[in-house]
Formats: structure tokens, C-alpha cells, sequence
């Protein structure tokens, strides 16, 4: 079942036109999030594969807040901080990974944003089938926010008991 959603949305997600629109959407909603703007660092992932653009998110936040971005290691998710976006290098599944050393071990006061191929309304996301979110989820106790396009919420998802749900979902 998770399978067969991850390839209807993965496809549904491809053809959303007007993207860049949409993408300005998000944004905005983003950098005008209360939890978002009062929280010290941002955990936030590096888009690709037309998920919900961040770079831009990225550009916005670096000289505001400590930012993070995740790197696989040993088949575990860290985040590393960044000072730029020139701190990033193609890394495994040829998605840009931090190249600095500074890994976050500080969760306190942390936000983080959060990929999905879709959502359900009440948290649970289908991402690429790895579960490195999940895994960092049940370690780290952070408020976690999902970025999904409005195409990609279900009313629900089917989730097993190791599945962690966002706390919060920001779409066009």
C-alpha cells in the first residue's frame, strides 16, 4: 500500500504546474511561522526530486538562525550546521550533503523541516521508504514540521508503530 502511494504522489508531485508560485507560498508561510521564527536552529533538508523548494528557505535563514542540514552515515541521519550554501557537495543518493565537521548534538529549542512524498492530515508522511526521519524522530525529541504541496494530503495514510508523525504540516 505505502509502496503504490510513494509512486501515485512521487508522480502527482512531477506534474504540479505552476510550482514556482507554489513554492512562494510555502516560503512565505515558512519564514512567517511563530514556532519557526522564535526557535535557535533549523534542521531543514536540501530539496530534490520536486519536493517543496529550500534552498531559498535555506538562503533566508543563514544569517538569522543556526541552520542544519542531514547527511546519512552508518545508515543514520546526522545534521551538520552550515555557514553557506557552498558548505554542500553531492553526497549519497546524489542529494547535497554537508561537508563542515560541526554535527548538531544540541536539540534545545529546535525546528525542523521535514520532506515527504505525501502527508496524511494528521501527520504521518510517506517519504522514500528508508525511514532515516523516523529513526532521528524516536532519538530526537524536536518539533518537526512537514513541507508538502496541497496535491499531496491525504486524509489518511496507512503507518506502522515505528512511524513518527510531524507535529505540524505547512502546504500552499
Amino acid at each position: 500500500m505505502k509502496e503504490e502511494l510513494r509512486k501515485k504522489y512521487l508522480d502527482i508531485r512531477k506534474n504540479i504546474i505552476n510550482k514556482d508560485e507554489l513554492n512562494n507560498k510555502i516560503y512565505y508561510k515558512v519564514v512567517q511561522n511563530n514556532r519557526i521564527k522564535s526557535a535557535k536552529t533549523i534542521l531543514i533538508y536540501i530539496s530534490f526530486n520536486n519536493e517543496v523548494d529550500t534552498i531559498k528557505i535555506i538562503k533566508y535563514f543563514l544569517d538569522k538562525k543556526l541552520v542544519a542540514v542531514p547527511k546519512i552515515e552508518n545508515n543514520e541521519m546526522n545534521f551538520y550546521y552550515i555557514n553557506s550554501i557552498d558548505d554542500l557537495k553531492k553526497g549519497k543518493y546524489h542529494i547535497l550533503e554537508p561537508v563542515t565537521d560541526k554535527i548538531v548534538t544540541d536539540f534545545e529549542n529546535t525546528i525542523s523541516l521535514t520532506p515527504g512524498i505525501c502527508y496524511s492530515k494528521d501527520g504521518y508522511r510517506i517519504g522514500y521508504g528508508k525511514g532515516y526521519y523516523d529513526k532521528f524522530y524516536k532519538k530526537n525529541k524536536v518539533y518537526s514540521i512537514g513541507l508538502c504541496f496541497k496535491e499531496c494530503i491525504l486524509e489518511n495514510i496507512p503507518h506502522d508503530s515505528f512511524d513518527q508523525k510531524v507535529n505540524e504540516i505547512i502546504t500552499d
